[in-house]
């Protein structure tokens, strides 16, 4: 092994991993798309490959019982959080789901997709005990009921996601054209639209009706033309930070992930050098796209100011894209913001050699959303603190 490698037989993150939700169906397939095994991942693959029966079981159980009733689910004008990965997108998301007009998915739509509405009174008793309390990456808080990333269900679903970079870290062809979804054969679009169509729609069934979708994936940046001609109604909100804070969070984010879901140690090298490319390709994509999106319809955040006030820039994000309701959210947000003040944020030291590299390779951001660069005197062992 590398000094660039890392095992990956721990887990931070307790008995269960990104697979834990896969069918057998999607199981084989993932199989037969070879990916790298190694000791350290073998129970992690055997364990998923029999939560996959139990799955399978479940899915063709609930279609039976729900899926007529959930077919003829209306969907309401979804709402899409975007931005990098480590941009701010998990407190955002956080923050306007605790408006009662939108719906999420929450950690057992997040785990098991493709059952959660037959499943989650009995998994929400027993799966929450075996979960960390705290997200691995970032010390955020782990609970049931709190807003999840739905591209995970994405993935479980129908593996048309980037995500498969979990297991396919050292084989980039298998995932990279899921990002923006423009080369997918025109049965694998239909399939991919039909799947996230019908899982909010289970969303909305499971909350009753006449409710907003919140989505937030950061993967849904490369996407807005593509989502835009399934919900052309939709509204996005854009969330940038400084990149020296995205740049060393996204970068344990993708160690901690990776090590605690996939199948083989990583390069940690050629994960460092594909996540800069991610970035700046995520730059390119959307400086492209949001010049496409109707008017009243894209609203740009900044994590800072977010942070620092977090009323002023929710009530910016409501009033440009013409949403209602702010006044019950202003109420509802308070007691979270006081749990927010203890949230301890990860931090990293950031010398003069780690700020040169990233400022060369990132210099297009820094020009983009107006963050300065760091005095050379401000960078000796220099405390860099990222969630």
């Amino acid at each position: 092994m590398s000094k660039s490698q890392e095992n990956n037989s721990g887990s931070s993150q307790g008995p269960f991993c990104v697979w834990s939700g896969i069918g057998v169906t999607n199981f084989i397939k993932l199989l037969r798309l070879r990916p790298t095994i190694r000791w350290s991942g073998l129970f992690r693959l055997l364990t998923s490959g029999l939560f996959s029966l139990s799955n399978s079981f479940f899915s063709m159980m609930e279609n039976l019982i729900y899926s007529r009733r959930v077919n003829k689910t209306k969907l309401e004008p979804p709402v899409f959080i975007i931005g990098h990965w480590r941009s701010g997108t998990t407190l955002l998301h956080n923050l306007m789901s605790m408006d009662k007009q939108f719906i999420y998915p929450n950690m057992g739509a997040m785990l098991f997709p493709s059952h959660f509405l037959l499943t989650e009174p009995v998994l929400k008793q027993v799966v929450q005990r075996l979960l960390p309390k705290q997200r691995p990456m970032d010390n955020m808080p782990v609970t049931w009921d709190l807003p999840q990333e739905d591209e995970t269900s994405i993935l479980l679903l129908h593996l048309m996601s980037p995500y498969l970079a979990i297991s396919f870290s050292d084989q980039p062809e298998v995932y990279e054209r899921f990002y923006e979804l423009d080369q997918l054969t025109p049965k694998e679009a239909s399939l991919w639209k039909k799947t996230f169509l019908y899982f909010m729609k289970k969303l909305t069934f499971k909350a009753g009706g006449n409710k907003r979708v919140l989505l937030k994936s950061p993967t849904h940046t490369y996407r807005i033309p593509f989502l835009l001609k399934m919900f052309p109604d939709a509204r996005f909100v854009y969330i940038n930070r400084d990149p020296y804070k995205v740049y060393n969070s996204t970068l344990h984010l993708r160690r901690t992930m990776f090590g605690d879901n996939g199948f083989a140690p990583l390069d940690m090298e050629k994960l460092e050098e594909d996540m800069s490319n991610i970035y700046l390709n995520h730059l390119e994509v959307y400086g492209r796209d949001r010049e496409t999106v109707p008017e009243g319809q894209l609203h740009e955040v900044r994590f800072e100011d977010l942070e620092a006030d977090p009323v002023s820039e929710l009530r910016k994000v409501y009033e440009h894209l013409n949403l209602d309701g702010f006044d019950d959210l202003e109420k509802n947000i308070q007691p979270y913001l006081k749990d927010q003040k203890s949230y301890k944020k990860n931090k990293y030291e950031m010398d003069a050699a780690q700020e040169k590299k990233i400022y060369e390779r990132w210099q297009k951001a820094f020009e983009m959303f107006g963050y300065k660069r760091l005095p050379s005197d401000a960078l000796i062992k220099k405390e860099c603190v990222a969630s």
